[in-house]
């Protein structure tokens, strides 16, 4: 057997090191972790996810280097902590079934011990995160365990959904870190990332509470992060790296890695240790835990339309935003019609908005209610109550409902502010695709801007997360200008309603 060219020997939880290896493989290990920044704006032409002063590298990175030597054909040796779902372990009954991807996903985080698990929505991502915390409980019984949020609606949401599956085993009491109180009395603990970056601050003048919160990130043995993609950027991750004991880390989302963001992806797959198990939408959809659904699309072409001299090449982004989305009358009158037909046909309609104001301005032209941001708490919960008792009915909503609030009653969804990024459009379709009793189906009704600037971009990223999640045979797109669409679209509803 020949000498292995890269010897790759895991030191500690969070790093590898490969200064064993020959000084070929030196260099086939620095090659394999140089990555090309595709902004040719950048500082750095490549980066270097490795440190070549001691060769060490994050953990997150191995399965990339294992890629490259495997392809290359190049020998090499691994050490590595072999972990393994706890001996006697049962994993909970609830877990298996129609839900076989849930246990599945907690026996493949038990054996990296790090690492992201992808969770559409209505995979029961809490429910996969209560699972492993009450196995880590039970053979760490003296150990804590950090669950991270970025919303109050998420945190009602995670401490709602792990008391409700610790039920049949007793309850369990939770710890809050959340408006400015820092309570880690408990084993468990439900935080917003927020109040964390508050205590930790310069700037907190509270040095009990700062101590505190310092001394429980110190000594934590399992971080969990949820909606990692929207909780990775530096700030937040040299607060996570303040975690430097854990023996556990668990990040969930359903998009970890965000589009155009190559830097931050790769920053977050080090640390993280890159995806452990993912589960695919389409064995949701295969197992009836989600529902069937279409998108269709309205094609406008903005660029058969004369704008006047405000639209010209020094217009920022935000003033074309404004003029080809917010306040287009051709447009909004689109979205009109299909509201008029959706009405006719008695289906029950989200229609959301990035824009406060446009959603304002629709809910004042169609009399629909229009929650938000500034909407008070309960008059937010109740307006969705009521829309969600109601045969049919309409709701207006902000991003508040972009993540975090699931609605499988919603027959239809309605995207109407347009936007780039498909870690959004994937959140906002996850709301309606729940199934119930009396609904099998959804529908995802959205926007083709066509526009020489921005907007055909855009368009087109939407459509490619719809095709690759759904494929292209579930994906119609409808021109606005020509004379029948919405007569054929009316058709397309009903039949894809049994209408």
């Amino acid at each position: 057997m020949k000498q292995p060219v890269v010897s790759i020997e895991r030191i500690n939880n969070f790093e590898f090191s490969f200064a064993k290896s020959t000084k070929i493989g030196l260099k086939h290990v620095g090659k394999a972790l140089s990555f090309k920044n595709p902004d040719p704006y950048a500082a750095k032409k490549y980066s270097e996810m490795f440190d070549k002063r001691i060769y060490t590298f994050k953990i997150g990175m191995l399965s990339v280097l294992e890629a490259y030597l495997n392809e290359n054909d190049i020998t090499y040796v691994l050490y590595n902590y072999e972990f393994e779902l706890p001996a006697d372990t049962i994993i909970d009954s609830r877990m298996f079934g129609k839900y076989d991807h849930q246990s599945e996903a907690v026996k493949a985080f038990f054996e990296k011990h790090f690492g992201i698990i992808v969770v559409p929505t209505r995979g029961g991502k809490t429910f996969i995160a209560s699972e492993i915390i009450r196995i880590f409980n039970a053979n760490n019984p003296t150990d804590k365990f950090l669950f991270v949020v970025d919303t109050d609606v998420l945190f009602s949401q995670a401490v709602g959904d792990i008391k409700e599956f610790f039920e049949p085993y007793g309850g369990i009491e939770i710890g809050e870190i959340r408006s400015g109180k820092v309570d880690t009395n408990y084993l468990v603990t439900v935080a917003m990332i927020q109040t964390i970056q508050q205590a930790v601050s310069p700037r907190c003048r509270d040095k009990a509470k700062k101590k505190k919160m310092l001394e429980y990130l110190k000594y934590l043995k399992f971080l969990c992060v949820d909606e990692i993609h929207d909780n990775c950027s530096d700030t937040r991750l040299s607060i996570y790296k303040k975690c430097h004991k854990i023996d556990y880390l668990l990040c969930l989302s359903a998009t970890p890695y965000r589009t155009n963001s190559f830097i931050q992806n790769l920053k977050l797959q080090a640390w993280s240790g890159g995806v452990v198990y993912t589960i695919k939408e389409s064995t949701l959809r295969d197992r009836k835990v989600l529902s069937d659904y279409k998108v269709f699309m309205l094609l406008l072409d903005h660029n058969q339309v004369d704008y006047g001299s405000e639209m010209e090449d020094n217009t920022d982004y935000n003033e074309y935003r404004k003029k080809i989305i917010f306040e287009n009358v051709i447009r909004n009158n689109t979205l009109f019609h299909v509201i008029d037909i959706l009405k006719r046909l008695n289906l029950k309609t989200l229609i959301l908005f990035q824009n406060i104001d446009h959603g304002k301005n629709i809910s004042k032209a169609s009399g629909i209610k229009f929650i938000h941001g500034g909407t008070k708490s309960e008059e937010r919960e109740e307006a969705k109550n009521n829309f969600l008792k109601e045969s049919g009915g309409f709701l207006l909503a902000s991003g508040i409902f972009k993540k975090g609030v699931t609605v499988s009653e919603v027959e239809v969804l309605i995207n109407v502010d347009g936007g780039l990024e498909d870690a959004n459009t994937i959140q906002k379709k996850g709301r309606v695709l729940g199934t119930t009793a009396s609904k099998d189906r959804s529908l995802i009704i959205d926007f083709f801007d066509v526009y020489s600037l921005y907007f055909s971009e855009h368009s087109e990223a939407r459509l490619n997360a719809y095709i690759n999640a759904i494929g292209e045979d579930e994906v119609g797109i409808l021109d606005t200008s020509v004379d029948d669409c919405f007569p054929t679209l009316e058709r397309w509803i009903s039949k894809w309603f049994r209408k």
